[in-house]
């Protein structure tokens, strides 16, 4: 049985040593390449009979690399298992890991290092976030009837309609506005209306921001800038990049971290159901209008049914009805201040703040896949097999 000892460095991070001997790992590996030996069809031998020592000279360093990698693997992933370490990130080679000498040793030793999530409190009802409650103006309105008349001007004469009973009708059904001031009312009804999903996910982002803001507690920074550098290789992502743009990764982990803890404080579930909702709420009822007899619900459950088959598709599904879940918790708890404002100047606002996060953005967008990979959110997706 391979040997694992764990050494504290830090109070969150740890260093783990695995020594894998020649006894581990010369049963397996033999029969592996004896496996090689009975299919191997070489030149001048028949099937069956290439001599071993060939069979070794050829395959055996690659067979030793590939089993010694694999009892790594498990040794691992049965001390984290055994130990219910709560990692942050995954195992990483340590800085003094010797590179193994797979053509002459037969007993080899490895160092990881490892971060565990570290422990905190969640506060919410003392977290403050704004929720701008919109308005339109008389500007904005005016601005929409502007276009509106535009749009129906006579093409050969450029002359604009007349605000009546005949352009209401052309444009909301027969009898839906009945005078100038209800098609007014409805312009600034449908505005408030349009503008209120960019208002909830603003929100939900200053929500976020708060809540990471406020919530307190370290993390293991040396780490998981070693850690994110080793995770994002592939995709070229220097140190100098990571040191530059840590505030940001750091966010987005620590999120993760507190997402979790919500989740499971509030024993947030999603199953089929609360997907099938989704899919018939925010897809299907885009496209057709969602009936009310039974006959009617059960076509358009189906036609949820079949959507999901698409498991691509209805993974990202779950994670988005999480969210909203998470949304709806932060919502009821967090210490909200209510602000009106004016849609022009709300606009202007969201303009300005996107001028500056542009400026402000550099490689932390190179993290979306590395946070997925280091997110602690554990919970079961009821049936979505």
């Amino acid at each position: 049985m391979m040997n694992v000892k764990q050494e504290k460095l830090t109070e969150l991070t740890s260093k783990l040593t695995i020594e894998v001997v020649e006894q581990d790992y010369q049963n397996q590996v033999k029969k592996t390449l004896t496996g090689y030996q009975q299919k191997a069809n070489i030149p001048g031998f028949r099937p069956g009979k290439v001599p071993f020592g060939m069979i070794q000279k050829m395959y055996g360093n690659s067979v030793l690399v590939d089993e010694v990698n694999k009892l790594l693997s498990e040794a691992l992933n049965k001390h984290i298992e055994e130990n219910k370490l709560d990692l942050l990130g995954q195992p990483i080679p340590a800085e003094d890991n010797e590179i193994a000498d797979f053509d002459t040793a037969k007993d080899f030793t490895f160092h990881f290092e490892i971060a565990v999530a570290p422990e905190f409190e969640l506060d919410l009802p003392k977290i403050k976030v704004t929720n701008y409650q919109l308005t339109v103006g008389d500007k904005m309105v005016q601005e929409s009837v502007d276009r509106l008349l535009e749009r129906f001007k006579d093409e050969e004469t450029g002359k604009l309609p007349e605000l009546n009973q005949e352009l209401f009708d052309k444009v909301y059904g027969e009898g839906a506005i009945k005078s100038e001031e209800e098609l007014r009312d409805r312009i600034r009804k449908d505005g408030e209306r349009m503008y209120q999903q960019q208002v909830d996910r603003k929100f939900t982002q200053d929500a976020i921001e708060a809540v990471v803001e406020g919530t307190k507690f370290e993390m293991p920074d040396d780490f998981m800038k070693r850690w994110l550098l080793v995770s994002n290789q592939d995709k070229s992502l220097t140190k100098e990049q990571i040191e530059a743009d840590y505030d940001k990764y750091r966010n987005m982990l620590k999120w993760q971290l507190i997402e979790a803890k919500i989740i499971k404080e509030r024993e947030i579930k999603v199953d089929r159901n609360d997907v099938k909702e989704y899919y018939i709420n925010h897809v299907v009822s885009q496209y057709f209008p969602i009936p009310e007899d039974e006959e009617g619900r059960k076509r358009i459950e189906q036609f949820a049914e079949t959507m999901m088959e698409n498991q691509q598709e209805t993974k990202q599904v779950y994670d988005m009805v999480y969210d909203m879940k998470i949304s709806d918790i932060l919502r009821a708890e967090l210490k909200i201040s209510n602000k009106k404002m004016d849609a022009d100047a709300y606009v202007e606002m969201l303009k300005k703040e996107h001028e500056a996060s542009t400026a402000s953005t550099g490689s932390a967008t190179e993290a979306t896949e590395t946070k997925k990979k280091a997110t602690k959110k554990k919970v079961e997706k009821d049936e979505q097999e």
